[in-house]
């Protein structure tokens, strides 16, 4: 094994220790990214936001390492890795510490797409310094489960902290353990990088920054678009009008650029190859079908009246699917790339499954333990699924596109989330009405149900003291309160159900690409 020269001796001999002290400076990074996922309504009721604002001010930091994932490649191999860490760090303590001092919606969403290109500037750095220490056969397959799956779990393990956060304070002293994280994230740098590591920098020329300009315009304006649009009826809002001709004019421009460089952040030769946009049409699928997970922690939170710590505990399940699929995928992929095609089919089997049980086992009152069961199902297909998909796009284009690959596979994952948002709200959206509305037509004095319902609670409440009035108006809130758990429970069911239509599908469509590719290996054999 070539051993990295940019740590010191002491480091460079014991990577096994190495590795770790690498991956909780990753995990420092990524935790900036995932710091209020599951305490979104403390944010919400601390700014006096509504929903879709702090939905924004978490997908812009996305936004943020999109813009600068391809620009790292070429500044972590001409900076000082030492000095680049520690100056990336000390960053991301300010902005951190920015965070915690506004109170300005606008300039908390500028801070967190800061905060997303810091996360960039450290975990990818982590990244190529974690393939350092691996031998050559398994530094892609390695390197990638590690980052990614840590990016899978890292929400649900920083929602551990900010769960008991919430619940003891103010959730803003959530920042001072994020600083406390990259503090210990800057001392382990100075420990194990060299000061003046013996490497050539590789020279910063024909870098394209006009091109990540348009890249940060025309992805923030797409976030915009996608997280308010459904709010705010699409283009009925002439801001939403706007915003949706800027993002097509920026991305356009993006393309244009990179298409007429000689040496673009992105190769679009990449896209002429038929198995790489196959790879990104299941990665695009599987990333928006696996966020159904969210209207689960959103029914066990709404429905159910589980606090912030209690669905956090229940994602802890999601995590442990997630670590326990993916060691099942990289085994499998080490022991042979021939079966990449069987954990496909059968990442998406566990998916379809998933989907079918929510489906069928929905009820108001699920106990614990029966919604760990999809909760781990999600992470379990989750992690068979993302190592052997994010190995696919990378493995269907050349080795030198292989970044291009790696940036293309993140813009997808943007896009995904972003259609995802819009999706979700939107099914919810006309799903609710349509069952409220088959409700109405019920609700009338002359349906026996209703009528029975109606007396039931009114003669309880008259029991207890209530006056004949005020028992009919109580009783008349009880039951709409009823009736509209559940046509959330129904619009919860019907999106399943499409989840688990689209997961089949797709399983038949992997499992004719796999007929398809053994008739013309047989036929060139011949």
């Amino acid at each position: 094994m070539v051993q990295a020269i940019h740590f010191n001796g002491w480091f460079s001999r014991r990577l096994g220790f190495t590795r770790f002290l690498l991956m909780l400076i990753l995990f420092s990074a990524v935790a900036q990214f995932a710091s209020f996922g599951f305490i979104q309504a403390h944010v919400i009721s601390f700014y006096g936001a509504q929903p879709e604002d702090i939905s924004f001010a978490f997908q812009i930091t996305y936004a943020g390492i999109i813009t600068t994932l391809p620009i790292q490649f070429r500044l972590v191999r001409y900076f000082n890795t030492r000095s680049y860490l520690l100056t990336a760090l000390l960053v991301g303590i300010l902005l951190n510490l920015g965070c915690l001092y506004t109170h300005d919606l606008v300039l908390f969403s500028i801070l967190r797409f800061f905060i997303g290109a810091i996360t960039c500037l450290v975990a990818g750095c982590m990244l190529i310094s974690i393939f350092s220490t691996l031998p050559e056969s398994k530094r892609l397959l390695v390197g990638v489960s590690l980052f990614f799956s840590l990016i899978l779990t890292c929400g649900v393990l920083v929602g551990v902290g900010a769960s008991w956060v919430v619940l003891s304070t103010n959730w803003t002293v959530l920042y001072y353990g994020l600083v406390g994280l990259q503090v210990m994230a800057l001392v382990g740098c100075m420990c194990v990088f060299k000061s003046k590591p013996s490497m050539k920098p590789y020279p910063l020329f024909q870098v394209d920054w006009y091109g990540s300009i348009l890249m940060m315009f025309g992805s923030a304006a797409t976030a915009f678009v996608l997280i308010y649009g459904p709010k705010r009826y699409w283009m009925a809002d002439p801001a939403i009008g706007y915003a949706t001709v800027f993002a097509v004019l920026m991305i356009s421009l993006f393309l244009f650029r990179q298409a007429e460089l000689k040496r673009p952040l992105i190769q679009l030769a990449a896209f002429k190859s038929g198995k790489f946009l196959f790879a990104l049409f299941l990665l695009l699928l599987f990333w928006g079908i696996k966020d159904s997970i969210n209207l689960v922690y959103g029914y066990a939170a709404g429905v159910l009246g589980w606090s912030s710590s209690d669905v956090v505990n229940a994602g802890l399940y999601n995590v442990a699917g997630v670590i326990i699929a993916t060691v099942i995928a990289v085994k499998v992929i080490l022991s042979g790339k021939q079966k990449l095609p069987l954990l496909l089919v059968a990442g998406f089997l566990v998916l379809c499954l998933y989907h079918v049980w929510v489906y069928l086992a929905l009820t108001p009152d699920l106990s614990f333990a029966d919604l760990c069961i999809p909760i781990f199902l999600q992470g379990f297909a989750c992690g068979l699924l993302f190592v052997p998909v994010s190995v696919f796009c990378i493995a269907t284009v050349p080795q030198s596109a292989s970044i291009t690959a790696i940036v293309v596979c993140t813009y997808a994952r943007f896009l995904a989330s972003l259609n995802s948002i819009a999706g979700y709200y939107t099914l919810q959206l006309n799903f609710n009405q349509h069952f409220k509305e088959g409700f109405l037509g019920k609700l009338v004095p002359e349906n026996l149900i209703f009528f029975q319902r109606h007396e039931l609670y009114k003669g309880l409440l008259v029991s207890k003291g209530f006056a004949t009035g005020e028992a009919t108006a109580i009783s008349n809130q009880l039951i709409a309160k009823s009736s509209a758990v559940q046509s959330q429970l129904l619009t919860i069911r019907a999106i399943f159900f499409i989840g688990a239509v689209v997961a089949a599908i797709l399983l038949v469509v992997l499992l004719l690409f796999a007929v398809v590719n053994k008739i013309k290996a047989a036929r060139v054999k011949a």
